[in-house]
C-alpha cells in the first residue's frame, strides 16, 4: 500500500475513496480467512472430544459428523456455522442433559456433557486474535 501517485487536489477525494476502498477489501479477505482457520480449529476440537463413554461413541459416528460451512451474507459479512450434519438433535440433549422417562414416568436426569460451549468460546477469542494479527501485517 506504500505507493507514491502524483493526483491534483480536486481529485484528492477520489483518490482517498479508492486506497479505503482497497484496504477495505484486504481486511474483509484477511476476516474471511480467518473465519476459516478458526472453523476448521472448532470442528476438529469438537471432532477429538471423546468424553461422553471411556472409548467415546462406539462407531465414533457422533464425533466425526461434525462440519462447518461458511456464508457470505453480504459484501460486507461473512458467517460460519460448525454443526453435527447427521446427529443434530443429539447436540442439545448432550450440551444440556435431559430428563430420563420410560413409559410416560420420568426416572431421573441423564449428565450433561458441555463440549460444545467451550469450544465456541475458544472460537470467538481466536478469530479476534486472528484478525488482530493479519491486520497488522498489512
Amino acid at each position: 500500500m506504500s505507493r507514491r501517485k502524483k493526483i491534483k487536489p480536486i481529485d484528492l477525494t477520489a483518490a482517498v475513496d479508492e486506497i479505503l476502498s482497497e484496504y477495505g477489501d484486504e481486511v474483509f479477505d484477511v476476516l474471511g480467512e480467518a473465519i476459516k482457520e478458526t472453523s476448521e480449529e472448532a470442528m476438529q476440537d469438537l471432532r477429538s472430544v471423546t468424553r461422553f463413554s471411556p472409548n467415546g461413541h462406539p462407531t465414533g459416528a457422533y464425533s466425526q459428523d461434525w462440519e462447518y460451512k461458511q456464508v457470505q451474507t453480504s459484501r460486507l459479512t461473512t458467517e460460519a456455522v460448525v454443526y453435527n450434519e447427521n446427529h443434530y438433535r443429539l447436540t442439545h440433549l448432550l450440551e444440556n442433559g435431559h430428563a430420563l422417562r420410560r413409559g410416560g414416568r420420568t426416572y431421573g436426569r441423564v449428565q450433561a456433557y458441555p463440549h460444545i460451549a467451550p469450544i465456541n468460546d475458544k472460537a470467538q477469542e481466536n478469530v479476534i486474535k486472528k484478525v488482530e494479527e493479519k491486520i497488522s501485517d498489512l
